[in-house]
């Protein structure tokens, strides 16, 4: 969670925010959101339920953000959607290798 602040900014950038928009919303001055933002203040519980409003993600899913400024990491789904995608594609790579050892008996 060191890098929260890179997850907003981030989050920020890709929902097309200005950080005056974004403390608009919040109900926070401009300083106060920039604070958040570079890391010279860590954001508190109630204002993390606030920026998570205003962008429309939960507050886990900010947590976890780690994707690029163009795209969202989690915006095609929940990390319950991603948990079953990565399942089906550990089930597909357990098939293959399974294969792959019949064949090489």
């Amino acid at each position: 969670m060191d890098k929260l602040h890179e997850n907003i900014r981030r989050i920020r950038f890709r929902k097309g925010y200005s950080q005056d928009e974004i403390a608009d919303l919040m109900g926070v001055e401009r300083s106060t959101y920039s604070n958040f933002e570079t890391g010279r203040t860590k954001l508190f519980c109630r204002c993390m339920t606030l920026f998570a409003e205003a962008v429309g993600m939960t507050e886990e899913e900010i947590i976890m953000d780690n994707g690029p400024l163009t795209s969202g990491y989690l915006q095609a789904g929940g990390l319950e959607d991603r948990v079953d995608s990565l399942e089906r594609k550990i089930d597909k790579l357990l098939e293959a290798v399974e294969r792959l050892d019949k064949g090489a008996r």
